[in-house]
C-alpha cells in the first residue's frame, strides 16, 4: 500500500501541476486546442486522488477525510465539465478563479490523504 499511496501522491503532484501551467494557458488565451487534453488530465487527477482515499479508508483515516476526498472529486470533475457554461461573458472570471481554488483545495487533500496513509503505515511495521 505504501507503494500505491506514493505513486497516486505523486500523480495528485505531478497532474496538478500540468493542470495549472494549462489553465494559465488558457487564461491568457493561449493553448485553447489543448482544453479536452485538460479535461483528460483532471479525470485522471480525480481518480488518484480517489484511490488516495480508499486507501485512507482501508487503513481507517478519518471518515471525513475520505468522504471529503470522494465528494471533492465529484465537485472538480463537475465544476470542470460545467464551467465554460457558468456565468459566460465578462464575469467568467470569477467561475476560473473558483476552478482554479477547487483544484488547488483537491491537491491539498490529495496530501493530507498521502500524509495520514503513510503515518499509519510507518505505526504498523
Amino acid at each position: 500500500m505504501r507503494t500505491t499511496t506514493t505513486i497516486a501522491q505523486m500523480v495528485v503532484r505531478l497532474l496538478g501541476l500540468v493542470l495549472i501551467v494549462l489553465g494559465g494557458l488558457f487564461w491568457g488565451g493561449r493553448a485553447l486546442e489543448l482544453v479536452n487534453t485538460h479535461m483528460l488530465i483532471g479525470v485522471l487527477f480525480v481518480l488518484a486522488l480517489w484511490v488516495l482515499s480508499g486507501i485512507a479508508a482501508v487503513t481507517h483515516q478519518s471518515a471525513g477525510l475520505v468522504a471529503t476526498g470522494f465528494i471533492w472529486g465529484i465537485i472538480v470533475l463537475a465544476l470542470g465539465m460545467m464551467q465554460k457554461s457558468l456565468m459566460p461573458g465578462s464575469a467568467h472570471w470569477v467561475i476560473q478563479v473558483l476552478h482554479l481554488l477547487v483544484g488547488l483545495i483537491a491537491m491539498g487533500i490529495g496530501e493530507r490523504l498521502a500524509g495520514g496513509i503513510k503515518r499509519s503505515l510507518a505505526t504498523t511495521v
